[in-house]
Order: structure tokens, then C-alpha cells, then sequence
């Protein structure tokens, strides 16, 4: 009963993390600065107003810290049902990225971009190296 749990706690969180990042790639370009820009106005707060001059690295980064959660995720569930340590979950993430710069492209006010593929890919291989260093410490 409990690994039947533990299924469900990952399914639920990988489809919420996908729903968040395919979310964000349907909103329109002025619709993802204000986001953007909201964001960028609370972590001023918090860390000074020379923040907000590195607006273009803070989306990037963001970008990269969501495909990182979602690497996690993937390598959590491929654990839970023995799929493999590190291909199938990587693959999947890097599908998810480049689905996520597809959406942009029909999207107005936004641009698909293969570095960002690739930000996005590299948050995914950084989520699935810490969750293996992570697993293996327990």
C-alpha cells in the first residue's frame, strides 16, 4: 500500500510540474513579462534592486530550476516503477523541453529557441543528479 501511495505522490507532482511549465509557455509574451516581471519585483526585495538588471539570466535560471523539479520528478517515478536509472528519464525530459519551445512557437509575443532546449534539458539532467545523489545517501 504504501509503494501504491508513493505512485500516485509522484504522478500527481510530475503532472502539476508539467501542467506549471507548459502553463507558463501558454501565456502570451506580455502576459510571461508581467510574470517575469512580478518575479523579478519580489526577488528585488529580497536580495536589492540590482536584481532586476539581470532580468534575461533570472528567466533563464527559472526556466532551468523547473526542468530541474521536473528531473527530479522523473527520476523519482522511473525508480518507483523500474524503468531504468537514467535514459528513459532523461529522454523524457528532453521531449518535454523541446514540446515546451513548441508551444512558444504558436504562441503570440513568444519565440522558440533551441538554447533554451537545451537550459531546459541541462535543469533536467541537474534534477536527476541530485536526486540520485540524494536517494543513494539514504
Amino acid at each position: 500500500m504504501q509503494e501504491k501511495r508513493k505512485k500516485i505522490t509522484a504522478g500527481v507532482l510530475t503532472v502539476f510540474v508539467l501542467a506549471f511549465i507548459w502553463g507558463n509557455s501558454c501565456l502570451s509574451g506580455e502576459n510571461s513579462s508581467a510574470v517575469s516581471g512580478f518575479a523579478g519585483q519580489m526577488l528585488a526585495h529580497l536580495f536589492g534592486p540590482r536584481v532586476l538588471e539581470a532580468t534575461a539570466v533570472l528567466r533563464k535560471v527559472g526556466h532551468f530550476t523547473e526542468f530541474a523539479c521536473l528531473g527530479g520528478l522523473l527520476g523519482w517515478n522511473a525508480r518507483l516503477y523500474r524503468r531504468g536509472r537514467f535514459a528513459p528519464p532523461a529522454l523524457a525530459g528532453l521531449l518535454v523541453a523541446m514540446a515546451d519551445e513548441t508551444i512558444q512557437r504558436f504562441v503570440p509575443g513568444r519565440a522558440s529557441m533551441v538554447t533554451d532546449v537545451w537550459i531546459d534539458f541541462g535543469g533536467v539532467l541537474a534534477g536527476l543528479a541530485i536526486y540520485a545523489l540524494l536517494s543513494r545517501r539514504k
